[in-house]
Order: structure tokens, then C-alpha cells, then sequence
């Protein structure tokens, strides 16, 4: 070696030396907080959380925090109903949404390191064919378009990274499988559902069991579960929409899902946390190669075996985050540092907060998993907008919407208002939804996709005809849009010429009201169906502008759904369903002519039901 190369080596160790023993960060690096006072912490939380919550809308929220490797602090802020006023305290428990997907994903480490099933084997192997497809796939084998040849290359550690290919809520129908295994990032829920059904095989007990022996007891989480308990009916905190309105209903889930039933606290779920980087439950060589890299997702980000990573100026860090529409979570750990965070809450705005509240929490600087997320930041002026119509109503929303855009016309983007228009429709505001997406369809009149959606809540406000026009102008303007995204404007023009024609055959089906009630009145009223593994459903059952129609407590049909009569056979019907698709239901008469039961069947659940009539 040359003289000049070894001083440069000597200068390049030395800086090495003075960094690893100074521990200093680098220039613009900002500092985990390892060693700030944890009073002074818990001071700075609890003075700013109040009023981050209120500006951004969020009713309640409940946060953990973890230093040294332990559950250091906890605490509930806000309340848990709009409706009651019930404040959120400690034990408040949330759904958690995804952040269930890693909980399960320690519970399958569990069975790789007890030898019950290997990461590389395929799934197909692990269970007979026909449980597979009764249990996760739901039709035949041979059902066209059906790549079997893709899924029976499908591992648990490609479930577990998100790259299995398959799908995220999508239609089953066949099942789709969206690339080759293993080739690339895709996060899906449904991967973790075919990985539940192989696991729950191998152990003969349903997940909720499985969990509670081998991960929530262990592990102390006594307010855990991932199936609804009794005891929440007072412990519970329901969801909010980004309105902060609610229907004040719990979402009770009877069956365990891998992907998102789990419901929990902050404390509970910072045990979990903290079991991690301690290697509680799992030895040291298995918690590493659960957190190892798998598959790149984005620029510092990737996906392991449950969690997803960044590469941060202050070393590794594992995410996840949460979000079943009105709860939205997060949490972040820092293993080798020993310090995180977990904070859930029971609103739609939840994660517009997360940087501040991982900024307060822990430090680090930004957060690479939120910055892949693009959530909308609580101070943005789509989030204004909506915090105007929260606190001042619509009019004022518009008017400021007006005065914004006549300033400066890129103020707001069209997914601004076509967002707020859909949480009014979700909340049942269809009035003032037509009102919002009215506007948005006069400030941007050249997107398809602003007609579509108005159509739509045209559409729900009863007016079949004009949104039929509507849609067919969204099919007329698709062809001018400039919207670098031809895909998506592909799948709008698809879907709004299917509305089209269903629309017009719903209006040639429609009847007088009087020839309605006279055809339809033997069907009307609340049916309790008996659903196995679900509990009881209760439809009820009504006439409305001359059709016959359907709404399901808790929003399982969506808003409402149109029975269909079957072509000559007067006692069956198709249930066209938002949340469920087409569902076969049919009325059974007993020897007088009364109908007297009832039975539904849900293709893409493989879900059947038996109802009878409520008495008044």
C-alpha cells in the first residue's frame, strides 16, 4: 500500500472509531430520543396530543410507549362515541386493523421454529385439495381464468412478505393471482387468510384459540382478542369517519381473520412490541429472520415476515400500520435501540397525525413507512376543508372552496372534494354530497372521474335516470381526460357502462307503488337470519319507489340492496349487495300461501343463512 493510501485508510478508521465511540449523529440526522428525561417525554405528549387530536378531528386515541425495551407509558386521550361522550381511558379497546397481519405473522414464526411448517414449502402441501377450496379459494378448480399452476407455487414466506400475488379485496371470482410468486411486493389481506386456514389445519382449534394459548396469554395482552368479547360492550371505543360522525355500532367479528380481526389496546399491543425485541416467545435466530429484508417496496423500505422495514439514519426500524376505514393505527420500533411507539386510534383522520405523534414520541426524524403511505397531513387544505364543513357546515366549505381556487386555481386537487363527497355519501349525506361533487365536477370539467362519482351519488339519492346521463358523460369525457393513469380510467369506463346497464334494466323492473306493495308485501318486515360462525343478521325487508328492497344492520349489505326477481320463479331473488355481490336469496311458503322462512346464499363467502320473520 502506498504511503497516501494508508493515511487515507488511517484517517477513514479513525473517523469510524470517533463516530462509533462518540455516538454522535450525523449531520442532519436527527436523534432517536434514547435518553431525553422521560417526564419531560411524557410532559411534551400529553400537553400537544389534546390539540393535535382536535385540529385533525380525532375523537380518541389511545398510545404505548416503549423504552429500553419495555412498556414504559400508556395512556387514552379524547372518547371513545361522538354519540355518548365516554371517555377513552388506558384499557379503551380499538380495532386493529393490519396491524394484526404482523401479530399473526409471530404466531407462524412460532410454527417454523417448532419444525409444524417450513417457509419454502408450499402451501398446497401443508392441507388436502378439497379443504383448500372450501375453506380459501371457494370454487372449482377448473373454474376458467383460474391459475392453479401460479398457486400452488405460493410458500408461507411469500404470504408473509406480501408477495404471494394474491389478492387485496379483489373480486374472487375466479381467484386472481396478479403475477408470478415471490416476484415482486403486493400487499394482501387474503394471503394471510389462505396462510390462516393452512395454520388452523395444522392445529385442528380456530385462530382465535390458537392465538389466545400460544401468543395473547403467554404474553400477558389480558385485554386482547381476535374475536369480539363481552366484556368491550363497555370497553370499546367505535369509529369515526373523517367527519367525526359515527353510527355508534360496534363491529363484533365472530370469526378471527388473520389480516385484520385483532382488537386490542396500545399497552397490549406494546407487550407485543416489546416481546419482539427482547425475543420473548421467539428465540433470537427466529425474531432475526422474521425481521429480515424479503422484498423491496419502496425507495428505504421493505417487507419481511410480518412487518414492514426501513433503513434509517439511526439503524433498522419495523412499521406497520392500520387502517379498517374509521380506525387507522400505527406503530414503529427501533429493535437495536430498543424504543417505539404504538398508537391506535378510532377515526378515519388517524393517520394524518403520525408524524407529529412519532416526533413527540421517539424522534428519528421522517418516517419512511408513512412518507410510502401518503396518508393526507392533518394541516393540508383538503383536511381544511373538511375541518370546515365538521365544524361550519357544507355551504361554508364550498364558499371557501370557491374563494381558495379563485385566488389560486391549483389550490385543491379534484381528489380533494371527490374524497369529501364520498365520506358525506358513506355517512348517509347524500344531499350534501351531491352538492360537493357538483362542484368538483364545475371546478375540473374535463375528468371523467369527477361525473362518475356524482353519478353515483345521484344514483343513491334515488335519481336512476339522471344518473344514467351522468355515467354516460364520464364515458364521453374518458376519451379527452388527460390523466396519465389510462388504467384506471379503463376500469372507470368499464365499470360506469356495467351502472348503465344495470341502471336501465332497474328502471324497466320498476313498478306503481301500489302494484309494488301488492306484488312485494308478503316479503316485507325484519328477518333475523342465523348465519353459522357469524351470528344472527337482521334484514329488513321494505318497498321503496316501486322496488323491493333490503338493508342489513351493522352495513353489511352496504347502504341498501335491490332484491331482484329471478325470471318465473316468484318466490326467489337476487340481493345485489355493494359489500357482498349477488346473493342468492330465496322465500319459503308453508301449505296456506304465507311466507314463513327464508334462505340466502353469499357465492363469494360460501356463507348461507336460514331466517324467519321477526314478529312486530
Amino acid at each position: 500500500m502506498s504511503g497516501k493510501a494508508m493515511k487515507s485508510a488511517c484517517a477513514a478508521v479513525t473517523i469510524v472509531i470517533f463516530a462509533f465511540v462518540c455516538n454522535c449523529p450525523a449531520e442532519g440526522q436527527v436523534p432517536l430520543k434514547t435518553a431525553l428525561d422521560r417526564q419531560e417525554q411524557v410532559a411534551a405528549l400529553e400537553k400537544t396530543i389534546p390539540a393535535l387530536m382536535e385540529t385533525a378531528g380525532i375523537p380518541g386515541m389511545s398510545i404505548a410507549l416503549i423504552r429500553d425495551g419495555e412498556v414504559v407509558w400508556s395512556r387514552g386521550f379524547g372518547i371513545k362515541n361522538t354519540k355518548t361522550g365516554e371517555p377513552v381511558k388506558d384499557d379503551t379497546v380499538f380495532e386493529a386493523a393490519s396491524l394484526t397481519k404482523p401479530f399473526f405473522a409471530f404466531l407462524a414464526m412460532k410454527f417454523v421454529e417448532d419444525g409444524k411448517l417450513d417457509l419454502d414449502k408450499p402451501l398446497v402441501t401443508y392441507a388436502p385439495e378439497d379443504y383448500i377450496v372450501q375453506n380459501f379459494i371457494r370454487h372449482p378448480l377448473n373454474k376458467e381464468g383460474f391459475r392453479y399452476d401460479l398457486f400452488k407455487k405460493i410458500t408461507a414466506r411469500m404470504v408473509l412478505s406480501h408477495s404471494s400475488g394474491l389478492p387485496h379485496g379483489e373480486s374472487r371470482m375466479p381467484l386472481p393471482i396478479f403475477f408470478e410468486p415471490g416476484e415482486r411486493y403486493r400487499y394482501s389481506a387474503d394471503g394471510y387468510e389462505y396462510l390462516q386456514r393452512i395454520v388452523e389445519h395444522l392445529a385442528g382449534e380456530p385462530l382465535h384459540e390458537i392465538m389466545r394459548k400460544m401468543v395473547i396469554e403467554p404474553l400477558q395482552m389480558k385485554d386482547s382478542s381476535m374475536v369480539w368479547r363481552d366484556a368491550y360492550e363497555n370497553q370499546a371505543a367505535v369509529g369515526h369517519d373523517t367527519l367525526s360522525g359515527t353510527n355508534g355500532e360496534f363491529r363484533k367479528r365472530t370469526q378471527a381473520h388473520a389480516a385484520a380481526s385483532l382488537y386490542t389496546t396500545a399497552a397490549d399491543y406494546a407487550r407485543f412490541v416489546a416481546a419482539l425485541m427482547n425475543n420473548q416467545g421467539l428465540s433470537k435466530s427466529t425474531v432475526e429472520k422474521m425481521l429480515t429484508p424479503q422484498i423491496e417496496v419502496d425507495k428505504n423500505v421493505s417487507w419481511s415476515l410480518g412487518f414492514g422495514l426501513e433503513r434509517t439514519p439511526n439503524g433498522k426500524a419495523f412499521w406497520q400500520w392500520g387502517d379498517y376505514g374509521i380506525f387507522r393505527n400505527y406503530i414503529v420500533a427501533y429493535p437495536d435501540k430498543k424504543i417505539g411507539v404504538v398508537y391506535l386510534t378510532n377515526s378515519q383522520n388517524g393517520l394524518s397525525i403520525g408524524q407529529e405523534i412519532l416526533d413527540l414520541a421517539i424522534g428519528g426524524g421522517e418516517d419512511y413507512g408513512l412518507v410510502y403511505l401518503k396518508y393526507e397531513r392533518y394541516d393540508s387544505r383538503s383536511m381544511a376543508l373538511i375541518r370546515t364543513v365538521r365544524t361550519q357546515g357544507v355551504d361554508e366549505a364550498v364558499r371557501l372552496f370557491r374563494e381558495q381556487q379563485g385566488k389560486d386555481p391549483t389550490s385543491h386537487k379534484e381528489s380533494d372534494l371527490n374524497g369529501l363527497g364520498y365520506v358525506l355519501m358513506n355517512g348517509g349525506r347524500v344531499g350534501e354530497a351531491v352538492k360537493i361533487l357538483k362542484l368538483n365536477a364545475e371546478a375540473f370539467p374535463d375528468s371523467a372521474n369527477v361525473y362518475d362519482s356524482l353519478a353515483e351519488a345521484i344514483m343513491k339519492s334515488g335519481d336512476d335516470g339522471q344518473a344514467i346521463l351522468l355515467y354516460k358523460k364520464a364515458i364521453e369525457t374518458a376519451s379527452r381526460d388527460q390523466r396519465a393513469d389510462k388504467a384506471f380510467l379503463e376500469r372507470m369506463v368499464t365499470g360506469a357502462r356495467e351502472r348503465v346497464e344495470k341502471l336501465e334494466k332497474r328502471m324497466s323492473r320498476k313498478l306503481g307503488n301500489e302494484a309494488a306493495k301488492e306484488k312485494y308485501s308478503r316479503f316485507t318486515g325484519a328477518w333475523e337470519y342465523e348465519v353459522p360462525g357469524h351470528g344472527k343478521v337482521i334484514i329488513n325487508v321494505f318497498v321503496h319507489e316501486g322496488l323491493l328492497w333490503g338493508s342489513a344492520e351493522g352495513g353489511v349489505l352496504g347502504e341498501r340492496a335491490e332484491f331482484i326477481p329471478v325470471e318465473g320463479r316468484a318466490l326467489e331473488f337476487k340481493l345485489d349487495s355493494s359489500e357482498q355481490g349477488l346473493i342468492d336469496v330465496e322465500f319459503v311458503e308453508d301449505d296456506s300461501g304465507t311466507v314463513v322462512k327464508s334462505q340466502f346464499y353469499v357465492r363469494s363467502a360460501n356463507l348461507k343463512g336460514t331466517g324467519f320473520k321477526k314478529r312486530p
